[in-house]
């Protein structure tokens, strides 16, 4: 687990440098617009109303916090609460689906407040993904609302003066489906 993890912090790194450079185009909804980047064999999808669209993160003062940094705050759920969660959302056909992909990483990157609540997310997933990559917007802004709503973190008294605290969270489609 701690190595898939690892896998997505440093890929999401090295991509985000690079990003420039690979297509991007706007997925349109009645609720949101998010934009569609795909990066070599994944899609990485953000609300275009996210502000902060940096992976840098700064003090209440407005000096950057070492890249090197590990975030003492914790989530308050568990990796297979996430995984319901992320399971519950779809139809019963759409996880009948899921279930046969054979491999695939969902990645869900956040920014939250000094409460710990998320105010801004992006998602990453397979390109080939059968169910995801069909999304239309306002699925994904549902996705968006319903981990908004759920996911919650206990912020560490010392992380209260970093503006936005993020956290990048992972973990394997098939298994999250077959819970």
């Amino acid at each position: 687990m701690k190595a898939t993890l690892l896998t997505l912090i440093l890929t999401s790194i090295v991509l985000s440098l690079n990003a420039r450079s690979f297509p991007k185009d706007t997925l349109r909804g009645k609720n949101a617009s998010y934009e569609r980047e795909f990066i070599f064999s994944a899609i990485k999808m953000r609300n275009i109303q996210n502000k902060d669209t940096t992976h840098l993160m700064y003090f209440d003062d407005g000096k950057q916090v070492s890249e090197e940094y590990w975030a003492k705050s914790k989530p308050k759920f568990d990796f297979q609460y996430l995984m319901k969660v992320f399971k519950d959302f779809f139809t019963l056909h759409e996880q009948e689906q899921l279930k046969n992909e054979k491999v695939g990483t969902f990645g869900l990157s956040v920014v939250l407040d000094k409460n710990g609540n998320i105010i801004e997310m992006g998602f990453t997933f397979p390109k080939k993904n059968s169910v995801l990559s069909k999304f239309s917007a306002d699925r994904f802004f549902e996705m968006e609302t319903m981990f908004k709503k759920l996911l919650k973190w206990d912020i560490d008294n010392d992380e209260k003066k970093i503006v936005h605290l993020k956290f990048l969270l992972s973990f394997d489609i098939p298994k999250a489906i077959r819970l």
